[in-house]
């Protein structure tokens, strides 16, 4: 399938690369459809919206910024994942330009099944964990420096 992007021009991927978001992405309900496009050498990716050009988040494992997440089973269940194996977790991050900080958005990860394509943001409680946390020291904005 090809897919136009503002920032990769049109990319072809495969159609079982697809993740469907099947609740879209909170203030994106609409925009169901993604793919994970490779960003040059880093941990980092673009979540692509495969039907809407300009839209794409910047993603990483969490485990680059020491963020482990225990997933409990009840949150594996809408996206209907076999185990926690199954299960992938990406953490949004966002950008300050203007004050120069990058922010990682650990409140709200994003759960991927591997076995089914489906994904969905799990937004926990506000005693839970901090809403982010920003670049880690030794990290340079470079690392990731995205146009």
């Amino acid at each position: 399938m090809k897919i136009e992007t503002t920032r990769f021009g049109i990319i072809e991927v495969a159609d079982d690369r697809v993740i469907t978001f099947p609740w879209g992405i909170p203030g994106f309900e609409n925009v169901k459809r993604y793919v994970l496009i490779d960003h040059k050498d880093t941990p980092f990716r673009w979540l692509q919206a495969v039907d809407e050009p300009s839209l794409a988040f910047v993603v990483c494992p969490p485990e680059i910024i020491g963020i482990q997440y225990n997933i409990p089973a009840e949150k594996l269940e809408p996206l209907e994942a076999e185990n926690q194996e199954d299960a992938v977790v990406m953490t949004l991050i966002s950008f300050d330009r203007e004050k120069n900080i990058i922010r990682f958005h650990i409140r709200s990860p994003l759960i991927f099944s591997l076995s089914n394509r489906k994904a969905y943001q799990w937004t926990m409680d506000a005693g839970e964990v901090k809403k982010y946390v920003n670049l880690p020291e030794g990290m340079e904005w470079q690392d990731i420096h995205v146009e």
